[in-house]
């Protein structure tokens, strides 16, 4: 395959997975940066599609600042008074509105993970394997590396996640199939439950990014958590230590391997 048929192809569908495409984007440094950039732009153009509207209490709010602002100019006499209730206002207020912004996107976050597996449910069904050559070559278009064994995997590719794109797993659970998600640039403060009438699991932060891990309802996720952090190493550091989120949160659930995390 040439360059010129590489780039026609990539131009109809950013996210297709030939081998042929992708022995010839591990072998062109210039298809490979061209390649980025328009999965980059297909990205950013479904972002702008999906993105979520302004909550509705933020027009009020301005609103009410912009009535106090005025009336403050009437109460001078008590204005020392006023001025300092305002503040204390206020900073409730940012402190409301802070963790009412956090919840949101938490719910905004796990909402996009399981619109993510439910909309692409046919790969639940795929019967696999994904080749370990298959994976590392889709771990190595965001830089990161296969160290370790992820055991059976079903399902491996690049697939757009909110505002990037991210990688797609779907291993072999006790249940059934799990599907994991490694969101690079993807922000948590804490982890984040997952839970519909069908599926269940986590949202964990990482120092670069989150990892989701869902499978069916019953599925124990914390071994598949671990073996998806020992296995894959991120280009942020070398493995996950044992002072990361993502180590402590499984240090939290009883899973401690010091050497290995």
């Amino acid at each position: 395959m040439d360059c010129l048929e590489f780039r026609r192809l990539l131009l109809q569908d950013p996210y297709r997975a030939e081998p042929e495409l992708l022995q010839h984007e591990s072998g062109c440094a210039e298809c490979a940066h061209y390649a980025a950039r328009i999965r980059q732009q297909e990205a950013s153009l479904r972002s702008l599609l999906n993105a979520p509207a302004p909550p509705p209490e933020l027009a009020e709010n301005i609103r009410l600042g912009a009535r106090m602002e005025r009336r403050s100019g009437y109460v001078r006499r008590v204005w020392m008074s006023a001025a300092a209730s305002l503040l204390i206002g206020i900073s409730i207020s940012m402190f409301m509105l802070f963790d009412q912004q956090q919840a949101r996107g938490n719910m905004l976050l796990a909402r996009s993970v399981i619109h993510h597996i439910e909309d692409e449910a046919g790969h639940l069904r795929e019967p696999g394997p994904a080749s370990p050559d298959r994976v590392r070559a889709v771990l190595a278009r965001f830089g990161a590396e296969l160290v370790g064994d992820l055991g059976p995997v079903r399902f491996a590719a690049e697939c757009v996640m909110r505002k990037r794109t991210g990688v797609h797993l779907v291993l072999s659970g006790e249940q059934g199939p799990v599907t994991a998600f490694m969101m690079p640039g993807e922000h948590a403060d804490s982890p984040i439950p997952i839970d519909s009438t069908r599926f269940h699991g986590e949202i964990i932060p990482t120092e670069w990014g989150v990892l989701a891990v869902v499978g069916e309802r019953g599925e124990v996720i914390a071994p598949i958590a671990t073996r998806l952090a020992r296995s894959v190493h991120w280009p942020q550091g070398s493995r996950l230590s044992a002072q990361t989120p993502l180590a402590a949160h499984l240090a939290r659930l009883g899973i401690h391997s010091p050497r290995t995390l």
